[in-house]
């Protein structure tokens, strides 16, 4: 199967993050690539920081579980 990064197809850049098996499966499954992962990561940073300096912790405990999800399935994609 092939991994593309959605960010990246919508910018009209080239997707293609990976594969993984089944190998002669050509359908597509998504991820998302190491420039799009920082970006996303640098937001969530700046989202922490802003919200810790507001006050404001509601959501926040849930929006860390699945950003973390999120950065921990990606971590086991890259090669």
């Amino acid at each position: 199967m092939k991994i593309v990064c959605s960010w990246c197809r919508q910018e009209g850049k080239t997707e293609l993050v990976g594969e993984k098996a089944p190998l002669d499966d050509a359908r597509e499954t998504h991820g998302i690539c190491v420039v799009h992962r920082h970006d996303v990561e640098a937001r969530w940073q700046v989202s922490i920081h802003t919200a810790s300096k507001s006050g404001v912790a509601t959501g926040l405990s849930s929006a860390l579980f699945r950003w973390t999800g999120l950065l921990n399935v990606t971590k086991k994609m890259r090669p």
